[in-house]
């Protein structure tokens, strides 16, 4: 499965949702919008030959719409449905966990301020300060435990709890002070399970089954179990590949993996009503872990927090969804109106904006609808057509190039193709329909313009906003011109390099100009420069910094993430 751990939703990749979804402030009626306008919505999945995707709309509390498409087995010809249990991935489904230690802490098992240490001593002393809060936020410092197993782990291989606080005690280390800092690791939401486990007495989905799941009727949602193990109705998760798909067989047997959830359609929409209903209370336990949470955890005016509950607007319309850090959103609301929009896909792609798709062409049905409404405002209006400008080719091939985020990752790709630009965001399909606007700018048959304009590094950004209410779309991108290395350069990295406090031995060569990099359980991968002296990054999550002792000498390799900094690796005699 791709990695979803990167700078993770960009307007670029945002960009990609079904193409002009109108949306308003008004609250949400009834109106439904034609089954067609939904069906686009998933056109990707609506084949025999994909995976499949189910969808609720619940309007008032009573389903309107419930349909799936695609299939649940496209080897096996087994058509998905709303009966058909799914992987919600990794740890996407953290509000699960987040309510069980809510349920704890309002039984008075623990204080959500209680060091985690008190429950769980096996995590190390220089952790001794760190709160159950501060797990939940993100905001403890402790290192991610598959970060410092370091490139060619995943973490769907296995690992054990005891080797989770073998590595967290030889890192030794906090990379902030516990509530001074914020920084998104597996580690805190894999301890948060153990504690539940250690409190109650039994397994996650045991604690969650009596207290929860079963009240409820969702008798197809498991948490934390084998994803792959037999049950009857349960679809296997798939991943793109080539043309096609492959079923994904291996799943997270690591810490973190015991908060994985699966699920079906019709438990989700129960799931939506418990959330909903303020009987049982979920809501008010869910603003009980909002305390104490860093101020902001995104951008362009949007909230959201780590236990995989955001908020954010969309042209005008307000949603609260749930999700974690990859953004598979399997449910969006509407605060304010009875609506609610379920989905869930056996595949990755494009599930960060169906829910929301779906919720905006609602809203746009009940405002076409309303005679008697007042003139819509500037976020709800519909966009007028972007007029085309002739641009001459060799403009457009000024604009060419890879384009990279401030830390250095590839985000998209820019090309000519028949004689137009085209915009494609790293692992994802182009952006449909670009059209010069003059000036360096471009509209599209998404919500979003993009900008090419000089950056303050000599060449040139690509900048994105939102059409209707002119909000950033998201960081600005910096086109990459490699610079080619000598020869005594790339002769000066090649070695193995033995790590100080992780259990690693990375080995390094050149082949003609490029540097590879080898490690355990990883296919050799070639370091892509980062525009600084011996700088590199790999191609998922790390960066590689060599340092250099005083005669110029290469003596090590350090490693950095946006999870885990300064992981060094001392050069081998």
């Amino acid at each position: 499965m791709p990695s979803h751990t990167r700078s993770r939703l960009t307007a670029l990749v945002l960009a990609c949702a079904t193409a002009q979804l109108a949306a308003a402030s008004a609250p949400v009626g009834r109106t439904a919008p034609p089954e067609r306008a939904v069906d686009a919505v998933f056109k990707r999945y609506d084949s025999k030959d994909t995976p499949g995707c189910s969808v609720a709309v619940i309007d008032a509390g009573k389903v309107v719409l419930k349909k799936s498409y695609g299939m649940a087995d496209p080897a096996l010809g087994v058509p998905m449905t709303s009966s058909t249990s799914s992987w919600i991935p990794y740890s996407e489904a953290r509000v699960f966990v987040a309510l069980g230690v809510a349920m704890l802490a309002r039984d008075g098992k623990i204080s959500l301020d209680d060091p985690i240490r008190k429950h769980v001593p096996q995590v190390p002393a220089y952790a001794s300060m760190v709160t159950i809060r501060q797990l939940l936020h993100h905001t403890s410092g402790l290192a991610d435990y598959g970060v410092l197993t370091g490139p060619g782990f995943e973490l769907h291989d296995r690992l054990s709890e005891d080797e989770m606080f073998r590595i967290l005690a030889r890192w030794n280390k906090l990379g902030f002070a516990p509530g001074t800092d914020r920084m998104y690791s597996n580690t805190d939401y894999a301890l948060l399970k153990i504690l539940v486990e250690r409190i109650s007495g039994g397994s996650l989905h045991a604690f969650l089954d009596a207290a929860l799941l079963k009240r409820l009727g969702m008798t197809a949602t498991r948490i934390g179990s084998d994803q792959s193990e037999f049950r009857a109705g349960h679809a296997l998760f798939h991943e793109a590949q080539g043309d096609g798909f492959r079923r994904l067989l291996r799943y997270r047997v690591s810490p973190i993996g015991g908060i994985a959830v699966t699920t079906s359609l019709d438990d989700l929409i129960r799931w939506d009503g418990a959330l909903r209903d303020p009987a049982l209370g979920l809501g008010a336990l869910l603003k009980t872990l909002e305390q104490g949470a860093p101020a902001r955890e995104s951008t362009g005016g949007n909230e959201g927090f780590s236990f995989g509950v955001y908020r954010r607007t969309q042209a005008g319309l307000p949603l609260v969804e749930y999700h974690g850090v990859g953004e598979f959103t399997y449910l969006v609301q509407v605060p304010g109106a009875n609506l609610s929009v379920a989905t869930l896909c056996n595949a990755y792609e494009g599930t960060s904006s169906f829910a929301a798709d779906v919720a905006a062409l609602y809203a746009e049905a009940s405002e076409s609808s309303d005679a008697i409404s007042a003139k819509p405002d500037a976020a709800s209006a519909p966009r007028k057509p972007a007029i085309a400008v002739s641009v001459p080719l060799q403009e457009l091939r000024r604009y060419v190039g890879e384009y990279r985020d401030a830390e250095g990752r590839p985000q998209v790709d820019v090309e000519i193709v028949d004689g137009a630009l085209v915009i494609t965001p790293r692992g994802r399909p182009a952006l449909p329909g670009l059209i010069p606007i003059g000036n360096g700018q471009f509209a599209s048959a998404t919500p979003y313009l993009f900008a090419f304009t000089p950056s303050d590094q000599g060449d040139l950004k690509l900048t994105s906003r939102d059409a209707a209410t002119g909000e950033a779309g998201g960081p600005d991108l910096q086109r990459w011109q490699p610079v080619p290395l000598s020869a005594d350069i790339l002769g000066s990295y090649p070695g193995t390099y033995v790590g100080d406090d992780v259990e690693l031995v990375i080995h390094v060569r050149a082949d003609g100009d490029r540097i590879l990099l080898a490690t355990r359980g990883m296919v050799e991968a070639e370091l892509s420069q980062q525009g600084k002296p011996d700088a590199f990054r790999l191609p998922e999550l790390y960066t590689a910094r060599f340092e250099r002792d005083a005669a110029g000498r290469v003596n090590a390799l350090v490693l950095d993430a946006s999870r885990v900094k300064g992981m060094r690796f001392r050069r081998a005699p």
